[in-house]
């Protein structure tokens, strides 16, 4: 399957997040995590995890697949599925000063063995 240019890009920039989270990068984290970087989960909207705290978390190894961006200026929404977390991922990319940093992350967890189907269109 050919990828677009944009899905390459946020591939990368997604493995260097998690490649350095798994190395304990600090200096990497520091470019690639917003100041104000949260996380926040489907299953407990009302209490969000400030980076500090999500970075004292093990991290995870994520398995990226049916990834899509939406670009919009200076912002990138980012969406995949990760396999491993049996998790649905939203990122929000900012760019500042040339480069992306990630503000927020959205979470909600998946069935591992839902089918993937397509909802019906109401309007039928």
């Amino acid at each position: 399957m050919t990828v677009t240019r944009s899905v390459k890009a946020f591939s990368e920039l997604e493995n260097q997040l998690d490649d350095a989270r798994h190395g304990h990068d600090g200096a990497a984290l520091n470019k690639l995590l917003a100041a104000n970087f949260e996380q926040r989960s489907g299953a407990a909207p009302s209490a969000p995890i400030p980076r500090a705290e999500w970075l004292a978390l093990p991290p995870a190894t994520a398995q990226i697949s049916q990834m899509a961006v939406h670009e919009y200026g200076d912002v990138a929404v980012v969406s995949f599925a990760d396999a491993e977390q049996h998790a649905f991922i939203v990122d929000v990319w900012t760019k500042t000063g040339g480069s992306y940093a990630l503000s927020v992350r959205y979470t909600s967890a998946t069935p591992a063995t839902a089918a993937q189907t397509k909802p019906e269109n109401p309007a039928k």
